[in-house]
């Protein structure tokens, strides 16, 4: 995705897209293996109605939340305002699949 020109939404939409320009230049392996060399084994949740833990499979998320924990993403919600927020959003859910999908590796081993 090319850098975001914020210039034309109305307010509330920038306001929503500005809170997940952090995902433009995520690295979710590296932010997985820093949290885990600090003991942070916290699984990464999309604010909604219902917690979603995203790469976590649905028969597990329940588990999963009571051994590994949670952290709410910074700029997830469940109201879309626009195409370009919308775009983030998804980008946010994958970046934090592919997270989660690390830490739970270690989360869960004995």
């Amino acid at each position: 995705m090319e850098r975001i020109d914020t210039s034309q939404l109305s307010a509330d939409e920038k306001k929503a897209v500005e809170s997940l320009l952090w995902v433009e230049d995520a690295d979710a392996g590296k932010q997985a293996a820093e949290a885990l060399e600090k003991g942070d084994k916290r699984l990464i949740a999309m604010a909604s109605r219902a917690t979603m833990l995203p790469g976590i499979e649905p028969e597990l998320q329940s588990k999963a939340k009571s051994i590994c924990g949670i952290r709410y993403l910074d700029g997830s919600t469940d109201t879309v305002f626009g195409e370009i927020h919308l775009q983030l959003i998804q980008r946010a859910s994958d970046y934090a699949a592919a997270y989660n999908k690390i830490v739970i590796e270690k989360c869960m081993e004995k």
